[in-house]
Formats: structure tokens, C-alpha cells, sequence
């Protein structure tokens, strides 16, 4: 995901746990006798290498950075959790452009982090899953991963910070030798803190980008978790968001993702991905009216009658059609002299005067709650430009 936000204790402790990894990984490589020639490789991760586009190097990589990785941290067997990744997983994988074995996996950490190795097994953290507002931004994390795994970036990273072509990288993690438990090591540091390049972070989000819209996801929940992580650092001095402390380019990455979705005429509605601007109709028992809220203020208000039913039950799928935190202030307006009054929203008429039913508030009250609904929801996302 290239985004972990993480208290400084826990990732003192990731910084250890890690390096841990890194040296265990090195000690397991030689005590096995690992680095065997290409073609005993090969033989050994044939099963796997046959069923997708995985080279025999990536297979290997992604092997033993499971071995490790679940020697130090808990998978999770949550059925239901499994289910919700899983079923992401399954609807992008059609708009990756490898056949890969992905295979998706929980762990017990606190950290909120997700990430990919070699060859298609991503880990997502029991901290990102309670930090996502809605499955949409879960998603957005998912599909930046699997095309971290689908573009092979992992070894290309790898490949640079060593000074290495790929081809070189590709031979030595095949090889016999200290270099080659090197790269191992490099490559897992690489995965789990997700230290990519800023292009590289580009094309994990633009071509996530495409594969969310094709699947059906609303790609806006990538944004908005980066906006989300954003805010936390600033907010509080005690959070460290990990690689966003080495990539202060977070605000050039939001600004291309959103400028890629405009250029691909993918508008940029944040309100589903946060869980914004939820209008219901409900019964006040206090006053015995009906109102209608957004987001659970009360914005409209009228007697318990069937007619003011009906005209509330429409008006609050009208607003969850037009409203965005995303529409101006302007684009909110009440105009023309009663009964023929009209409450407009992004030119569209959501309620006409002469509809009202007898003491229903009128039109300049639902304008004015809902001037208020949406501003309440913004600064619940400060890190937003919504206007740009």
C-alpha cells in the first residue's frame, strides 16, 4: 500500500521484528542449503510456475517471504473477514495483466498496513481493516497491492536499490551465495514497508485506478484513505505514518489520481467511500414528527401523515442522487416565489412549493440543513480539496 500508520513503539518494534525477518531470512537461506542452480529451482516450483505467469524467481521470493513473514506474525482464520477480502480480490483479478496465484491474507497487527510479495500473496493487517471507512477504500488498497504483485515491482525496487538490472537480479536470486540471501532480504524489506519509488507508487495507483472502475468499485476510496492517513499525521504528533515520513509525495499522489480520474471521465465523489451524506427519513418521538435526516442531523421536519411520507422518502433518494461533498455551496439554492418555490441542487429540482403538505417546514429550512449536513461531513474529511 506504501501507507502504514503506526504508533512510535510499534514501529520501534516493526523496526526490530523486521530486521529479525531480514536476518532470519538470511541464516534460514544458508542452513537450508537454498541456493541451488537454476534448474533445481525451477524443478521445485514447477507446480506453481505452470499455473501462472510468475517467474520461477518471484515464486521463490514470495515463498520464503511467506515462511517468514508467518513465523513472526498470526494469520487470522476469520471466516468472515476472509470472505469480504476474498471477494475483492476475485472481482479485480480479471483487470490485472498477469495470471497470478493471488492469494490473500489477515494479520494480527495493529499497524495499519497492507502488502504484497513476489508472485501474487498480499497480507492486509487487522489495523487497516478497522481503519477503512467502507469496503471501497479497502478495495482501493487491494488493487494498489495486487499491482505492485502484477507489475512486478517488488524486483524491480529491489533491482535499483542495488544498482542491478533485472536480468542480473533474476540470476543472483537463483544462485548459490551471500548476495543472493542479500536480495532475499532486500526484496521482503522492500514488500512489507512498502519503500517504492514514487513512480512506481504512481502506477500501483493509476492502473488500480483502472482495474477498480472495471470491477465496479468506486476508485475515489483510494483517495480518500490516503487523505484519511494524511490527516492522522498531522493530527497527532504521537503517529508515525511510516512510509509517508520518507514519501512526502502523498500530495502529488493524491493530485494524479484524482487528475487521472477526470481525465478517464471517473468522477470523483468521495461521500460513498467515507460513508457521507446518508440521508434517512425517521420518527421523532419526542415531537411525534417525521424528519429527515442526513447523516443523522435533522434537516427537514413535518406531521406523521402518509402525503409528508411519500414526499420525504422521495426527496431522500433525490439528495442521495444529486448530493456530493463535492457540490458547492451555490449549487444549493431555493429560488422563485411560493407555491412555485424550487429547491435546487447542481441544477436539478429536488422539491417544488405546491408539493408540501400542510405544516411541512418550508423550503429555506431543508435548504439551510442541508447547507449545514454537508459542511459537518467536510470537516469530518478536512484533507480534501474538494473544489480543485
Amino acid at each position: 500500500m506504501g501507507a502504514v500508520l503506526l504508533s512510535q513503539d510499534v514501529r520501534v518494534m516493526l523496526s526490530v521484528k523486521l530486521r529479525s525477518i531480514i536476518l532470519s531470512t538470511i541464516i534460514f537461506f544458508f542452513a537450508a542449503g537454498e541456493f541451488q542452480p537454476a534448474s533445481a529451482v525451477m524443478s521445485a516450483d514447477a507446480a506453481v510456475v505452470v499455473s501462472s505467469d510468475a517467474t520461477p524467481q518471484e515464486v521463490r521470493l514470495g515463498r520464503r517471504g511467506i515462511e517468514e513473514i508467518e513465523s513472526h506474525w498470526r494469520v487470522i482464520k476469520d471466516p468472515a473477514l476472509q470472505a469480504r477480502v476474498e471477494t475483492i480480490v476475485t472481482r479485480l483479478e480479471p483487470f490485472m495483466s498477469r495470471k497470478l496465484l493471488y492469494d490473500v491474507r489477515i494479520v494480527d497487527q495493529e499497524m495499519v498496513n497492507a502488502f504484497s510479495l513476489s508472485g501474487g500473496t498480499m497480507y492486509v493487517t487487522t489495523g487497516i481493516l478497522d481503519f477503512v471507512k467502507t469496503d471501497l477504500e479497502l478495495a482501493g488498497v487491494i488493487a494498489h497491492e495486487m499491482v505492485h504483485a502484477d507489475r512486478k515491482h517488488v524486483m524491480i525496487q529491489t533491482a535499483r536499490n542495488d544498482r542491478m538490472t533485472l536480468l542480473t537480479l533474476a540470476a543472483a536470486i537463483l544462485s548459490r551465495g551471500e548476495g543472493a540471501a542479500i536480495i532475499a532480504a532486500s526484496a521482503l524489506q522492500v514488500a512489507v514497508m512498502g519503500a517504492y519509488s514514487i513512480d512506481l507508487e504512481m502506477e500501483a495507483d493509476s492502473r488500480g485506478i483502472d482495474a477498480l472502475a472495471g470491477a465496479g468499485y468506486n476508485p475515489v476510496g483510494m483517495i480518500t484513505l490516503q487523505e484519511r492517513l494524511k490527516e492522522e499525521r498531522l493530527k497527532r504528533a504521537h503517529i508515525d505514518p511510516g512510509i509517508y515520513q520518507t514519501h512526502p509525495e502523498i500530495d502529488e499522489r493524491i493530485a494524479a489520481a484524482i487528475k487521472y480520474m477526470e481525465e478517464h471521465s471517473i468522477p470523483v465523489n468521495r461521500k460513498h467511500s467515507l460513508g457521507l451524506l446518508r440521508p434517512r427519513v425517521e420518527y421523532e418521538a419526542v415531537s411525534g414528527d417525521l424528519t429527515l435526516t442526513i447523516d443523522g442531523a435533522v434537516v427537514w421536519r413535518g406531521p406523521d401523515s402518509a402525503p409528508t411520507k411519500k414526499l420525504f422518502d422521495r426527496v431522500a433518494s433525490e439528495l442521495w442522487n444529486t448530493l456530493q461533498l463535492e457540490t458547492a455551496p451555490y449549487d444549493i439554492r431555493a429560488e422563485g416565489v411560493w407555491p412555485d418555490e424550487s429547491l435546487f441542487i447542481m441544477g436539478r429540482t429536488v422539491v417544488v412549493g405546491r408539493e408540501l403538505p400542510e405544516d411541512v417546514a418550508p423550503l429555506s429550512f431543508l435548504r439551510e440543513g442541508i447547507q449545514l449536513a454537508v459542511t459537518a461531513a467536510r470537516r469530518s474529511h478536512p484533507m480534501a480539496d474538494y473544489f480543485m
